[in-house]
């Protein structure tokens, strides 16, 4: 028997990194006869207004024979196609050009591999035609696309049936006369989360969505329910045209909702169709850490090595990252298939532990990345990530893990509070080197002015002592120590200085 199914399994994944078709990209006609004989002309479906889901596979291939037994096509068609709420249309292809149609029923003569019978209780068309699968730049099977009445083509993963219905809701369907909708919409921030302040400059497409021509729209924007902006838009649209636009960037300080709205069609000040005319974000207070040091700890799914994070500054500066660096920050929703695996590469169903150093008070972003598109939760484990105060490991700060391509998150650290140093960098200094320390710290004190009697301990995150640090009492104290900590735990180390009655603190941490 040929290998075949290990075949399948390569071309599935090794050809990722060939071009598939690219989102929003308009979507190739066919004209084609399925098994039954029937035709199917694409472009007369979509201009019926219906959505079509396409399901391109090979016979031999497993994941596509899993997915096919896992009935989402199956259950999505008897939900909305013409049984049911008659939205969408679905079509299976078959698109390897060395498979004969036996391949489809599993029978007797198929020239490659097939694990049964494809037909079988199937109620949508299927089509055997190899060219369907050469017009949408196919380089992995299954390869799953909706296209919109506007014959615009969006790919999306394996998904059930829920799932699919909800990522179809998002295609623009013509109704009405006088109709219009909001699509497309970005608030031009990743984040939800302000961090003191946050800019945005929402932008959008209008899209006529009426048989009569879109002549004319106001949209207005708000924040917290008062009107900031309103843009007034005439020209002259056909039904599913498009002309995209944008509000002035707008600083947000505080937490709210920011809503788009609709507002006039056609000099109408409602149109026939409301439910694609509000756009609303909720816009929230980012978490607060009380240290430069952080715990993260990352469970992975069933597939840790499409896990990757960046940590970045004010700035937009990655100052620090781990998991898989062959997905990296642009890697999202990039390999349908599996990216290959970098040095730091995570296992699958595993806890990490990372220690992430900021430099100084201020705020910072994290962003986590999945390199199929379906975030670390739920479906294929219950992957996590949570971050922590690190002399506090009980309270999570920060957490998620359900996503899809990408989760941004905004933090600060320090923001609310004035170190204890700050109140005496005048008078002394306290540190110590290195920061994370492996073997050795060394803890040095400077100062020039002089002080009542001083002394020094090290304890650590439970508050117990580890170390004196006898100190000489009065006049000019410049003193240093050279610790041996190789013994010590990993954990939270706390330098507590004592100058008379005040007290003075230096964290460091031992890896």
């Amino acid at each position: 028997m040929k290998k075949r199914p290990v075949l399948a399994i390569l071309l599935a994944f090794s050809l990722r990194l060939a071009a598939q078709l690219p989102a929003g990209a308009i979507a190739p006609d066919f004209n084609v006869q399925d098994i039954n004989g029937q035709y199917w002309h694409l472009y007369d479906i979509l201009a019926d207004d219906k959505i079509v889901i396409l399901e391109i596979s090979a016979t031999w291939c497993p994941p596509c024979w899993t997915y096919h037994n896992g009935h989402a096509l199956q259950d999505l068609y008897a939900q909305h196609g013409p049984s049911g709420t008659d939205k969408l249309r679905v079509f299976f292809v078959e698109g390897d050009p060395n498979t004969n149609v036996n391949c489809l029923y599993g029978q007797a003569g198929c020239n490659e591999y097939s694990p049964g019978d494809w037909v079988a209780g199937t109620p949508f068309p299927i089509i055997d035609n190899a060219g369907i699968a050469d017009a949408y730049q196919i380089s992995y099977y299954p390869t799953i696309y909706i296209i919109c009445p506007n014959k615009k083509t969006y790919e999306v993963n394996q998904l059930d049936a829920d799932d699919l219905w909800e990522k179809a809701q998002a295609c623009p369907v013509a109704y009405g006369n006088n109709n219009a909708g909001l699509y497309d919409y970005s608030t031009g921030s990743d984040f939800r989360e302000i961090c003191t302040d946050l800019n945005v400059a929402p932008s959008f497409s209008l899209i006529n969505l009426g048989s009569n021509p879109l002549t004319s729209a106001n949209i207005d924007l708000h924040w917290n329910g008062s009107l900031v902006q309103t843009l007034e838009w005439t020209g002259n649209l056909p039904v599913y045209a498009e002309a995209p636009l944008s509000f002035d960037g707008l600083l947000l300080e505080e937490p709210g909702t920011l809503s788009a709205t609709l507002s006039a069609v056609n000099t109408l000040s409602s149109d026939e169709d409301n439910s694609n005319n509000i756009r609303n974000n909720v816009f929230v207070m980012a978490s607060e850490f009380s240290d430069q040091q952080i715990l993260m700890k990352i469970k992975t799914d069933l597939y840790g090595n499409e896990t990757y994070w960046a940590l970045r500054d004010a700035a937009g500066n990655i100052i620090d990252q781990g998991g898989n660096p062959a997905v990296g920050p642009n890697g999202g929703g990039a390999f349908p298939g599996s990216p290959p695996s970098g040095p730091g590469t995570y296992s699958s169903n595993t806890v990490i532990n990372e220690i992430l150093n900021l430099p100084e008070p201020g705020c910072y972003s994290i962003q986590f990345v999945d390199a199929y598109g379906d975030g670390m939760c739920c479906d294929f484990g219950n992957g996590y990530y949570k971050l922590y105060n690190y002399d506090s490991p009980a309270l999570v700060v920060l957490s998620g893990g359900v996503f899809e391509a990408d989760d941004y998150r905004a933090f600060g650290s320090n923001l609310a509070s004035v170190s204890t140093n700050e109140a005496f960098l005048s008078e002394i200094i306290l540190d110590a080197s290195p920061n994370p320390a492996l073997d050795q710290v060394t803890i040095s004190m400077l100062t020039t002015d002089e002080m009542d009697a001083v002394s020094a301990v090290v304890v650590n995150s439970y508050g117990q002592i580890v170390q004196l640090l006898p100190m000489p009492n009065g006049g000019t104290h410049n003193a240093q120590w050279q610790l041996e900590t190789a013994a010590w735990p990993p954990g939270l180390y706390v330098v507590q200085c004592r100058i008379g009655d005040r007290m003075l603190t230096k964290k460091f941490v031992k890896q």
